[in-house]
């Protein structure tokens, strides 16, 4: 796949889309996703916020780093500053159309799935088969319906993700 390609699959897959070339943003089921290539390092990101980090808390993000490990597929947690990303990277010359929408779906899993399973998918390697496991270990995925209707859950703080909904 070349810039060019990407550019002219991603309005087929995010709604909303605006951008340049190399630079994206839309939507996909109703989550900001924002797609970024470079052809002279042959790579392409797409990535989606997930929340503002309020305080460092190791165990949280021991359970990010985990969650990467084993039930975060293409995508992965990042962080840039205090903000909780979903990402996924690539390269861009073996990217196969057919699959950028699975990568896609993953990146949105991911912030949808904060605060409960941490998982891009039903697929779940390591010993705990439990995806909600790890969220009540660390207290979190506790929500009710309104707290689940949440636009943008705020993670890392206990308190706040009680409240947030992370």
């Amino acid at each position: 796949m070349n810039q060019r390609t990407l550019g002219a699959l991603l309005p087929s897959l995010l709604a909303d889309l605006e951008g340049r070339d190399g630079v994206w943003r839309g939507a996909r089921a109703d989550v900001p996703v924002y797609v970024l290539c470079d052809e002279e390092h042959n790579r392409v990101r797409a990535m989606a916020p997930i929340g503002e980090l309020r305080a460092l808390d190791p165990d949280f993000l021991a359970l990010l780093l985990r969650a990467n490990f084993d039930r975060a597929l293409d995508a992965k947690y990042t962080m840039r500053d205090n903000e909780i990303w979903a990402l996924f990277v690539h390269p861009l010359s073996t990217l196969v159309s057919d699959d950028l929408g699975l990568f896609l779906d993953q990146v949105v899993a991911l912030v949808r799935h904060t605060g409960t399973t941490f998982a891009s998918t039903d697929l779940v390697f390591g010993l705990d088969e439990d995806g909600a496991a790890l969220a009540e270990e660390y207290g979190l995925g506790e929500q009710d319906e309104e707290e689940e209707d949440a636009d943008e859950p705020e993670a890392g703080d206990p308190e706040a993700e009680d409240d947030a909904g992370a």
